[in-house]
């Protein structure tokens, strides 16, 4: 990813007791949200990942548990219920694991509306920020805005959890499609002016609320128990099969995988403060109260955070030798 170039944002900061935003700050927004795309990726990897290594070492486990030796013997035999009915108990232990996949991995409900609302409010606050005419992007923000609000209204009226002010997506909806470009531009300056303080509350919930899911014990015991498991199912696995080089390299990737996977999250523990962070830097930056260089700071710093993880997730998707 090119290196964000942030000093146009400076100038728009000493400007900032003007009416309306310049066209600086309007960039300085629009860095955030690119920066800050599908943000909700990176906590739901953790989860993701973990459930691929538990799919993975199970397979050892499974390979463990039937001698095809004696199923070959059946076969030789002519004794094919016998073989027929091994093989299908095979089949249902590899189908059990993606069972359990689905049921030990799942994240809660509260943790699904918040990876949507901060990827919709990012999507919203990238058409907002957006240089194109505005002609271009207005049915767009429309939909956005209506389906934050909507997110917003799911989200309160789930049981224990923070409540965040409604309507905030009607601020994007509110764009008017219409005049000369300076107007439209004008337009586009005094939404975002309105939209990103208003929204800066409901960005520290849904942070917070990562922050909550990020650093559970849940997300302990699985990394526990996939590094623990490995070991022990590699081991059920020896008892029974003559390895190959390839099920020793498999082996040791999985451990490496499960470090990756670690890593992540601290990681994304440290982008989410991050982008709490710049998003309230943005919002005192709006509101003609933040420090030139604290905005530079913050902004680079999410860059950064969001570089590594980046860089993490390649190292877990990268295909395997």
């Amino acid at each position: 990813m090119k290196k964000i170039v942030l000093p146009a944002a400076a100038w728009a900061i000493l400007c900032s007791s003007c009416a309306s935003l310049t066209k600086s700050q309007v960039e300085a927004v629009n860095h955030f949200s690119k920066t800050s795309a599908n943000f909700s990726a990176y906590p739901s990897k953790v989860i993701t990942a973990l459930a691929d290594v538990y799919v993975e070492r199970g397979v050892y486990l499974v390979n463990s548990l039937d001698d095809f030796e004696e199923i070959q013997a059946a076969s030789d035999q002519n004794d094919d219920s016998s073989a027929e009915k091994t093989v299908t108990q095979h089949i249902n232990e590899l189908d059990q694991l993606m069972l359990s996949k689905k049921k030990g991995y799942a994240t809660g409900a509260n943790v699904d509306i918040t990876f949507k609302i901060i990827d919709k409010y990012i999507q919203s606050l990238a058409v907002l920020s957006s240089d194109k005419h505005i002609t271009a992007v207005g049915d767009q923000a429309v939909d956005l805005g209506a389906g934050l609000d909507s997110l917003i209204g799911v989200y309160n009226a789930m049981p224990d959890t923070k409540k965040v002010n409604k309507g905030i997506g009607g601020l994007v909806g509110s764009v008017i499609m219409a005049g000369g470009k300076q107007w439209v531009r004008a337009k586009q300056a005094n939404e975002i002016k309105r939209f990103v303080p208003a929204a800066d509350e409901m960005i520290g919930v849904m942070t917070d609320n990562l922050l909550t899911f990020l650093r559970s014990g849940k997300i302990d015991s699985l990394i526990r128990n996939e590094r623990q498991g490995i070991a022990s199912d590699y081991k059920s696995f020896l008892r029974h099969r003559q390895p190959t080089v390839q099920n020793e390299r498999e082996y040791l990737q999985l451990y490496m995988d499960v470090a990756h996977i670690d890593e992540l999250r601290q990681q994304t523990i440290s982008a989410t403060r991050a982008l709490r962070t710049a998003h309230a830097a943005l919002t005192e930056q709006i509101l003609a109260k933040k420090d030139v260089h604290e905005i530079i700071t913050a902004l680079q710093q999410l860059y950064e955070d969001v570089k590594e993880v980046k860089t993490t997730i390649k190292a877990i998707d990268a295909p395997k030798k």
